[in-house]
């Protein structure tokens, strides 16, 4: 009898330290690192356009964010619907896998990583960038990052068009037939369907897989896949 009592009380006791420690696993495991301001945290989102991005890099790093440390936690500020200031939480949330990985820029002193986030945070409430259009006031993940960091002299990733990346994207093409219209330089142009097109697959873009790979930056945390994180476009 008491050997039953003691069994059954050992298992709810294991029961408990497990449950206890899964619910702080889940609580914790995206708070890996002591968060620095700038640090650049990345995702694989696959909404469009970040799937053009995706099938074009083979690179899982499709959305990138900054980091802002703040007294209510960490921030991220990145390109949803608009450029927003979310919690970590929310912003690994948003992710297809609910895995990060995160970069941090070597040698970037306080100062200079805090004007880095003053410079994000004047994009806050510009709209998404869908057809990546430099004519516009709407900004991308990749450009969110390049802008806040060219503010203190640093330039990161690598330009490539859009054509590059668009090739063979046929669900991108079908975006473009519904808002092409909307685009700011090719009204202003007078372009026509054929010819805006044209003028969208010349626009360059940053992508986050290239801001991964830049020699200023470097890896700190992932828990992607190990042959997945440190992945880098060719």
């Amino acid at each position: 009898m008491r050997t039953d009592v003691a069994l059954t009380i050992g298992a709810a006791v294991s029961g408990f330290a497990l449950c206890a420690y899964l619910v702080t696993y889940a609580t914790t495991r995206h708070e890996p690192v002591e968060w620095q301001d700038g640090d650049l945290i990345f995702q694989n989102t696959t909404a469009l356009p970040n799937q053009v991005i995706l099938d074009a890099t083979a690179s899982p790093l499709t959305n990138v964010g900054i980091v802002a440390v703040t007294p209510e936690g960490p921030m991220v500020i990145e390109a949803g619907e608009k450029i927003d200031e979310i919690s970590v939480r929310d912003f690994v949330a948003k992710g297809s896998v609910g895995a990060i990985s995160v970069y941090r820029v070597k040698n970037l002193t306080p100062e200079l990583a805090a004007q880095v986030v003053a410079a994000a945070r004047r994009y806050l409430g510009k709209p998404y960038d869908t057809f990546f259009d430099k004519g516009s006031d709407n900004i991308y993940s990749g450009e969110l990052v390049r802008l806040a960091f060219n503010d203190i002299g640093l330039v990161l990733g690598q330009m490539v068009r859009l054509e590059k990346l668009a090739k063979g994207q046929p669900a991108f093409e079908s975006v473009y037939d519904q808002q092409w219209q909307s685009l700011r330089d090719c009204h202003a142009r007078n372009y026509d369907h054929e010819t805006c097109w044209a003028y969208v697959l010349k626009q360059q873009l940053v992508t986050p897989a290239s801001i991964a790979a830049d020699e200023h930056v470097a890896l700190i945390y992932s828990d992607m896949p190990s042959d997945q994180a440190a992945l880098r476009p060719e």
